[in-house]
């Protein structure tokens, strides 16, 4: 009898990738859950023989019907753009002395809530794998409190363990390493300028910390995996973990283009993009060089452990990304 695995974001980035390798996998059926199951995306999907079901995760009652019968679910939310965008409807919603950013937070947060309160009412589920990212402001130590797109997620597992602690024996997690792709967001993103013919790239912080850096499309392998393993897995997905100045030099080798690598401040990368966008991303990168990706998290595991039990957990690696992207709007504002 096939098993039924719930898809969250059906249609974005994450969400597509698990649905494609689960299409290809034998005995299992696929629920993609989305808000708008009428638009193309949604349509695409169907044909290929998903079953798609309107979930909204501001409304819970949605969530529940859409997960009934699973056996696998995954789980994952989006950090609202208004932190860029800075829409008057949410700037009208703030308290007094309230950021767009902390909206945002507060909004995923409860998204996320909302979602698991959803997972725990499911009879028979054995597994629920949730994308999440290290909590940056524990393991700086309060050090960096502005990373409201880790936190968000993170507080999420823990609202698991103490809401539902039955769902927590059922979960694993999956933190994806940065997205290789992210340069595709301008510069604010991912810090490329190009200064007399030869690309910089500039990253806030003090240290040099191997970063882990993925593909983003191989996140159903990695959903796949987490399947395979046993619960309570807390999974840094990378295809490659390498010192920026390293990345640097391999994506200048790989494409003939003159490179450099320098550090900055969190301070200067703020200036990229205002109302507090420019500000998160830098105090992301900073945290990432002083306290790791993870922030060291002694219960995270690397793919290579996944792979010394036996299961097959294909990654990209990023030469071959360098290789096959293309890289001419790198360096501009918005590409």
């Amino acid at each position: 009898m096939a098993r039924l695995i719930v898809i969250f974001g059906v249609t974005g980035t994450q969400g597509s990738s698990v649905a494609r390798v689960f299409l290809d996998e034998p005995g299992w059926k696929i629920r993609g859950v989305t808000r708008d199951p009428s638009k193309p995306a949604s349509k695409a999907l169907e044909a290929k023989g998903i079953e798609i079901v309107r979930g909204d995760l501001d409304d819970p009652s949605s969530l529940t019907t859409a997960v009934q019968g699973a056996d696998v679910i995954f789980g994952n939310t989006a950090f609202s753009d208004a932190f860029i965008t800075m829409p008057a409807d949410v700037v009208a919603q703030l308290r007094p002395g309230q950021t767009v950013r902390q909206w945002c937070y507060e909004l995923e947060l409860r998204q996320g809530e909302n979602l698991a309160d959803a997972v725990a009412t499911v009879d028979g589920l054995d597994r629920f794998v949730w994308s999440s990212l290290s909590d940056a402001t524990k393991w700086s130590k309060g050090t960096y409190k502005g990373i409201y797109h880790f936190d968000s997620k993170a507080h999420v597992v823990d609202y698991i363990y103490k809401t539902h602690p039955k769902l927590a024996e059922k979960m694993s997690i999956l933190q994806m390493g940065v997205f290789a792709t992210n340069w595709k967001w301008g510069q604010a993103a991912v810090p490329w300028e190009k200064v007399d013919g030869t690309m910089k790239l500039k990253v806030p912080g003090s240290g040099d910390i191997p970063i882990p850096l993925v593909v983003p499309s191989d996140c159903g392998y990695l959903v796949r995996a987490l399947v395979q393993a046993p619960p309570g897995t807390n999974l840094l997905a990378f295809g490659d973990r390498m010192l920026w100045a390293d990345y640097v030099a391999l994506w200048s080798k790989t494409t003939g283009v003159p490179a450099t690598f320098e550090k900055t401040t969190v301070a200067e990368h703020a200036k990229l993009s205002p109302n507090g966008y420019g500000e998160q991303v830098g105090e992301m990168y900073a945290y990432f060089q002083d306290f790791g990706y993870d922030g060291s998290d002694p219960s995270v595991v690397h793919v290579q452990h996944l792979r010394e039990r036996g299961i097959d957990v294909p990654t990209t690696s990023i030469k071959h990304y360098i290789e096959s992207e293309d890289w001419s709007q790198l360096g501009t504002a918005s590409p």
